[in-house]
């Protein structure tokens, strides 16, 4: 192994940084320093301090920290952990696992291109890592060679926590900056497109091509060069000799994002297709191993400059400077993961339940519900035909060749011995991802990653403090007696009250849960407040709006909401928090309300356009395009709600009193009842990781919470009794 790189601390470097003492300076870059550090308890770890100039931004601090907190759900699994963040002395810093290894970049340096089997196992590897920072609801947006180490327990993919936020500082100060690797930047991040994983699948095609070659599939050349291959080239694979995986890399390197595999894709096929003899070597043989005579170094990547000589084996380096600050990422939700020494045992248990378990008969297509294309348009309204395809806020599950929505046969039979194989796809189970699917009866099916529900590996309860509309007087919803109450779900204590006011409603946590936005209802009509999550510094940011839910945007730095125009007619609107400057987005004639804001940027809402309320999606950076009609069958829809991967959504079906809980794809697809009884359901919500969701039951006078698993098991009641709760928020 590489023996422990850094240099020693200068004058101006600290020696201590919140709980970490600091022992050596790994490196530096455009965001800052990265140190080498201890915890109390001794374990070695990753303290990345920010720039002083940066950490005087408070639109790039206040970024920072949303997204380290979203970073620390991620799976650690194939990823550097993040442990903490926080600010000390003027000093705004992250920690993250310390992972011991050098960078694919520094091994190439040292050793040139990866042998076939190295390559598939970094594919395999890296794929991993993306499926779980996807599934948590993150882009990377600046993967590279760099930013991939090779530790012994395989590849690990660093650097995926704060990009966002130092994109902020970048627009604030360079304008038209982009913000990547040349070589690896995707076409739709030069044109100044919406961001989503596709972007880091083609990164993902361009860092195994240079794996296999030493060359970026692009060539080398100046920033402007590079972009225009990667916008109007072909790539060249060169080396790349492994016909399943060239056609695999091709196709991640497709200029559309939609022509791209997903993550999950990559990994499927991966896995379906690798051999015993690709993946012999992957773990067997140390990364950092000389061979007995080094070839000739090969010439200096293209696009990613070299990093700096001492860093510690390039495993926590910062994006380097240059034409542009090369950051890591925007972030989300983890799922537990499972060690990996029980990862071939957990993944064989889990193979068996799933080929055991019955398909869950709450996932039939209902009679009438038609069986149309995604995006495809049923009904008359003011938006004409044809509606542009929904994209989902993030790649849905694959279908299968054998018209199945859960892996082939030949997956799941295949021998897991190779240790990177069975880690890998243990992960992916373990954290929800790929390689599970939840079946539906019929032709109807979609991706279950948000549901993390995988064959007998049902997730555990979420014992999370829920935000609820708690009546104290009964009336509604005539008469509105009501206070937003904090609940523990684990029933160990009442509902406690956080506001005091005579009618509060529609709770609404921030992604962060920091805060949180409701409805105040006083006499002269309903306004949008927040508050900090205890209900302190209760404010108000919008004088009029309507009755409905209100949701924040994926930063936390805006609420959309529904208000009236002149006419009377109920708008989409986003107000931003820090100023309370308000933007409509909708002009229609249609009634419309419940907006949900998912992990990508989309708005779904419903809205009456087609003559019965269906529930829509829209794009609020483009307000001018129509929005996209995801139910189909024209029967009453309401109260929309993004998985938090984006995968799918859940909504009310059916007016009251007979509502249904139902779940589709991101899509449209797969649309199928979640929950249904003789009583009224509404109002679903997701628990923070996925997996449960929560609704409303009963007649509006007498409301009862509870919570049920994404695949339709485990349904119980979480409201404690004689209360009168509704409105979750968890």
């Amino acid at each position: 192994m590489i023996a422990m790189a850094g240099r020693p601390l200068g004058p101006d470097d600290p020696v201590r940084v919140g709980a970490y003492r600091l022992e050596s300076k790994i490196g530096e870059g455009g965001m800052g320093a990265v140190y080498l550090g201890r915890a109390e308890d001794g374990r070695r770890v990753a303290v990345k301090v920010v720039r002083p100039e940066l950490a005087g931004d408070p639109a790039f601090l206040a970024r920072f920290h949303d997204e380290a907190v979203n970073a620390e759900r991620v799976a650690s699994f194939c990823t550097a952990k993040v442990l903490e963040h926080g600010e000390d002395l003027g000093l705004a810093y992250l920690v993250t696992e310390y992972i011991e290894g050098p960078s694919l970049l520094q091994h190439m340096n040292r050793q040139g291109p990866l042998t076939d089997g190295m390559v598939h196992g970094v594919a395999v590897g890296v794929a991993t890592a993306l499926v779980a920072i996807h599934r948590a609801g993150v882009v990377h947006r600046d993967l590279k060679p760099s930013n991939v180490l090779l530790s012994l327990t395989g590849p690990r993919v660093i650097d995926f926590g704060i990009a966002r936020a130092l994109d902020v500082a970048v627009s604030h100060t360079r304008t038209g900056q982009v913000v990547g690797t040349p070589g690896y930047i995707a076409p739709e991040q030069v044109a100044g497109q919406e961001v989503t994983p596709a972007v880091d699948v083609f990164a993902w095609g361009c860092l195994i091509a240079y794996a296999a070659s030493g060359h970026n599939p692009f060539g080398r050349g100046s920033f402007e060069i590079m972009i225009a291959r990667s916008l109007h080239a072909e790539p060249d694979l060169g080396a790349l000799t492994t016909a399943p995986l060239a056609g695999l890399v091709r196709r991640a390197l497709a200029k559309d994002p939609r022509s791209r595999p997903s993550a999950q894709d990559l990994l499927l096929e991966l896995v379906g297709g690798v051999s015993d003899s690709a993946v012999s070597t992957t773990l067997h043989q140390a990364w950092d191993e000389p061979p007995a005579e080094p070839p000739p170094p090969p010439p200096e990547p293209d696009g990613p400059p070299a990093e700096p000589k001492g860093s510690q084996a390039g495993s926590h380096a910062p994006p380097s400077s240059g034409a542009a600050p090369h950051p890591p990422t925007e972030v989300g939700r983890s799922e537990p993961t499972h060690p990996p020494t029980q990862a071939a045992g957990v993944l064989r248990q889990e193979q068996a339940a799933a080929d055991r378990a019955p398909q869950p008969g709450r996932g039939a297509r209902p009679q009438g519900v038609p069986q149309t294309e995604p995006g495809q348009r049923t009904g008359t309204g003011p938006w004409p035909n044809p509606v542009p395809q929904a994209t989902p806020d993030h790649h849905a599950g694959s279908r299968q060749p054998d018209g199945q929505g859960s892996p082939p046969a030949s997956v799941r039979r295949r021998r897991t011995a190779p240790l990177l194989v069975a880690l890998a796809v243990a992960a992916v189970v373990a954290a929800g991802g790929a390689a599970a699917y939840m079946a539906t009866r019929g032709s109807a099916k979609h991706s279950n990653t948000a549901g993390g529900t995988t064959g007998s590996a049902a997730p555990a309860f979420p014992h999370e403090t829920m935000l609820v509309r708690q009546d104290t007087a009964p009336g509604w919803p005539q008469k509105c007696h009501a206070r937003i109450a904090r609940y523990p779900t684990d029933a160990t204590a009442a509902p406690s009250a956080v506001t005091s006011g005579s009618c509060d409603m529609l709770p609404a946590y921030t992604p962060d849960m920091r805060r949180f936005s409701f409805i105040r209802r006083t006499g002269g009509g309903n306004q949008l407040w927040t508050a900090d999550a205890d209900g302190g510094n209760a404010a108000r940011l919008v004088g009029k709006v309507g009755g409905g839910r209100t949701a924040w945007s994926p930063d936390g730095g805006r609420i959309a909401y529904f208000a009236p125009d002149d006419a009377g007619v109920d708008q989409l609107f986003t107000v931003t928090v820090a100023d309370g400057k308000s933007t409509q987005l909708t002009t229609d004639r249609a009634r419309k309300g419940d907006p949900s804001w998912g992990p990508s940027g989309r708005i779904a809402f419903f809205s009456d356009a087609s003559g019965e309320n269906q529930i829509y999606l829209l794009d609020p950076q483009r307000p001018d395009q129509q929005p996209v009609r995801l139910t189909r069958d024209d029967v009453f829809a309401k109260d929309p709600a993004w998985s938090p991967d984006g995968t799918c959504l859940v909504f009310t079906r059916g007016a009251y009193p007979h509502g249904e809980i139902w779940i589709m794809g991101a899509d449209g697809s797969g649309a199928h009842r979640l929950v249904g009884s003789s009583e009224h359901e509404m109002d679903p919500v997701w628990a923070r990781a996925g997996g449960w969701v929560a609704y409303t039951r009963g007649p509006y006078a007498t409301p009862v919470v509870r919570a049920v698993r994404a695949d339709g098991s485990g349904d119980r009641r979480i409201s404690p009794p004689g209360s009168s709760l509704a409105h979750p928020s968890w």
